[in-house]
């Protein structure tokens, strides 16, 4: 049996530790990125593979990705036919690069995606809402845009951890991951195309909770926790104060759950609150130990009016709730970037 082909453009940690793990299983991989990354794309082709470390509640589990796999890159002229022939040839192409560089990348591939002679699918896999909409002007009829729902965390560990066992013996760095597999995907726009069992088809409704519950509960209070234990002095989300866990948990149940169950009445209660309280115990996960430096990255970007700060306490209004709680995450980003800029200066 032929097994389909699938490109994903961005081999970064969530590229490698969501998208390659989980479907390396079933596809035929090119991994795509620019050639500053040539090393890590070239060791995994040689490897055929590489390590993932996957951290649950009870402890970390190193796990082995195996599969087929061919590396291209985005930036350079002289791969450019290869790149071209890896898109020709997919089935499936994924984007994980993050919402700044995207619309370079799509320049780049909507020429070839749009000359196929067969239909294509583009999965945005992206921290985001609409990007499947926004750029689809740039396509033609043969390719099917569709966004996914990201809900692992994925980060490269750092040189003095050593907890973790590397990408492949002698490598640099490893991958840390959490034991989290759900990928939903919009029926309505998918159904029919080249998705195994590792995707999870839903009703458009049901995806678009998943988008909201995404974008304002994880990305949302995920930011709420971590700019508040930077302003405390905290390292890492396992060492989070008590009274920052109970203040976010207080708003995740009183501000953001309440929003979202306005915004899609047929989702249960019950359910999206226990999922809610899980979130939490995931980002407070020792195994994981996330750090808050990670969670404080890129503080403009997520100030933007269409982001998961000022549009999450907009979302929260627009349900009859005064987002009180939630927007104490824009007085803490400020307070930062304002510290931050104190230490340019001196």
């Amino acid at each position: 049996m032929i097994r389909p082909r699938a490109v994903i453009i961005g081999a970064g940690a969530l590229g490698l530790g969501f998208m390659a793990e989980r479907l390396a299983r079933d596809y035929d991989l090119c991994l795509a990125d620019v050639g500053a990354n040539a090393p890590l794309l070239h060791a995994i082709q040689a490897n055929q593979g590489f390590t993932v470390n996957l951290c649950g509640a009870q402890g970390v589990r190193a796990a082995r990705v195996t599969g087929s796999f061919a590396v291209t890159f985005t930036d350079l002229p002289e791969n450019r036919a290869a790149l071209e022939d890896a898109l020709q040839r997919a089935d499936l192409v994924l984007t994980a690069v993050g919402k700044k560089p995207l619309d370079k990348v799509v320049a780049v591939i909507a020429p070839t995606m749009n000359a196929r002679a067969r239909r294509g699918w583009l999965l945005f896999c992206e921290n985001g809402q609409d990007i499947a909409r926004y750029n689809a002007p740039r396509f033609g009829g043969q390719t099917v845009l569709a966004d996914t729902v990201m809900s692992r965390m994925c980060r490269f560990g750092e040189p003095d951890e050593r907890d973790y066992q590397p990408l492949w013996p002698g490598a640099p760095s490893s991958l840390v991951v959490e034991e989290y597999g759900y990928l939903p995907l919009d029926e309505s726009v998918c159904g029919g195309g080249p998705f195994t069992g590792v995707f999870s088809l839903v009703s458009r409704e049901e995806f678009l909770c998943w988008e909201d519950i995404k974008f304002y509960l994880h990305n949302g209070m995920h930011a709420f926790v971590a700019y508040h234990a930077y302003l405390e002095g905290a390292r890492f989300f396992p060492e989070v104060s008590e009274r920052i866990r109970q203040e976010a948990r207080r708003v995740m149940l009183d501000e953001v759950i309440p929003a979202i169950l306005r915004a899609h009445p047929a989702t249960g209660r019950e359910t999206v609150a226990r999922y809610g309280l899980s979130l939490l115990e995931r980002f407070f996960n020792p195994y994981f130990n996330d750090s808050i430096e990670r969670g404080v990255r890129g503080i403009e970007e997520k100030l933007a009016p269409d982001e998961r700060l000022r549009g999450g306490c907009e979302f929260i209004r627009r349900a009859g709730i005064e987002p009180a709680g939630y927007a104490t995450t824009i007085q803490a980003a400020q307070a930062i970037l304002a510290q931050q800029l104190e230490k340019k200066v001196v």
